[in-house]
């Protein structure tokens, strides 16, 4: 890297947690502190426990989205909320939404899904010139570091080439049916992260499956317009720019109010996104390799409190519950019912939730 910002304290917005981790592994190798938040509500929550130099806001985002979470920062009472830059992270068409995320108080914009350059040339940018830490290679170079816009250029390419490194052969890649390893690895910063977020999509088939069929059964365009907008991002940050291409005409027609066209592809658009669940699941399951081994015991424990909390209809709790079960090894002879487990909390399906943490519990204990 050219250069770093080691004292830079950085807060990530983002309800989807493929983009989260992959803005967080973009900028790790600047050094910055960096915290993460699923939701408005949570940043909201973060931002007034921290001071941070730099704020990346998904704009789309159920409940409350990045424009009413900046409303709502900037007018907090203190001078810190309404200076703090706010950059907006937007798969939309920028011509469309421009000045409504100026409006709402957002700084800047960059387009989704975020490539390394324009992520490294927004923080330079945005954070002072005090706060940057040039490499010993660049002042070697003899080149001041300057806030022009060839300056910033050059240290933006140069961060870029320092971790995205799309191999000049791509024989050594795996060949996926509909997927483009260059371009995943564009997207994702690196091999490594490319095929971790294989694993991570694969993960979510089903739930997001099931979300979209929900939603057109119970008419929720709102609802599904939002779904479609983020899988058309994750799909075309794993390299699957066709199926990234379907899910942003969806969009667009749930934008329209065309529930027609919508009840007319989504069964077809549902296949489609089912179809990769054989090509990646080696990749879901390594990463399942990877994660820590517990005790039957733990499993247990961390069960019994997402049912619980599911039964309370504490919604914090049982996310905590589950994003702590993310962190284990499935156990073999659950694995197709933590897959269950999954989408019924996306759904946040209440019977569903309890009756297949039982069955796991059950099944762990025997």
């Amino acid at each position: 890297m050219k250069f770093a910002v080691p004292e830079a304290s950085v807060l990530i917005v983002d309800d989807n947690e493929i983009n989260l981790e992959v803005t967080a592994a973009l900028l790790e190798p600047l050094k910055m502190k960096i915290d993460l938040a699923d939701s408005g509500k949570q940043a909201l929550l973060l931002a007034q426990q921290k001071k941070y130099h730099l704020i990346f806001m998904d704009q789309m985002m159920p409940v409350m989205d990045g424009m009413e979470t900046t409303r709502k920062l900037r007018r907090l009472p203190d001078v810190y909320y309404r200076t703090v830059p706010v950059i907006a992270l937007t798969a939309n068409a920028l011509a469309e939404v421009r000045e409504d995320l100026q409006k709402a108080g957002m700084n800047d914009y960059l387009a989704k899904p975020v490539e390394a350059k324009d992520l490294y040339r927004c923080v330079l940018k945005w954070l002072p010139r005090k706060m940057i830490v040039v490499s010993p290679e660049q002042q070697k170079s003899g080149s001041p570091l300057t806030t022009d816009s060839k300056t910033t250029a050059r240290l933006a390419e140069g961060g870029k080439a320092a971790i995205c490194k799309v191999p000049e052969s791509d024989s050594t890649l795996p060949k996926l049916p509909g997927i483009n390893p260059a371009d995943g690895i564009r997207y994702t910063g690196s091999e490594k992260m490319w095929l971790k977020l294989l694993g991570d999509f694969y993960k979510l088939i089903d739930s997001k499956s099931r979300k979209l069929e929900n939603c057109v059964a119970d008419g929720l365009i709102r609802d599904y317009t939002i779904e479609v907008h983020a899988l058309k991002n994750t799909a075309r940050m794993i390299g699957a720019a066709r199926l990234s291409e379907w899910f942003f005409k969806m969009e667009k027609c749930g934008k329209a109010g065309d529930v027609e066209t919508i009840k007319k592809e989504t069964p077809g658009l549902i296949r489609a996104l089912q179809s990769y669940k054989e090509v990646l699941r080696p990749y879901g399951e390594e990463n399942d390799r990877n994660k820590r081994e517990v005790p039957a015991s733990e499993w247990i424990t961390q069960l019994t409190i997402l049912r619980d909390a599911m039964e309370r209809f504490s919604l914090d709790t049982v996310d905590m519950a589950m994003q702590q079960l993310e962190q284990y090894r499935v156990p073999e002879k659950c694995g197709e019912l933590m897959e269950l487990l999954r989408a019924a909390v996306a759904d946040v399906k209440m019977k569903d939730v309890m009756d297949t943490a039982e069955r796991m519990i059950a099944e762990l204990r025997s």
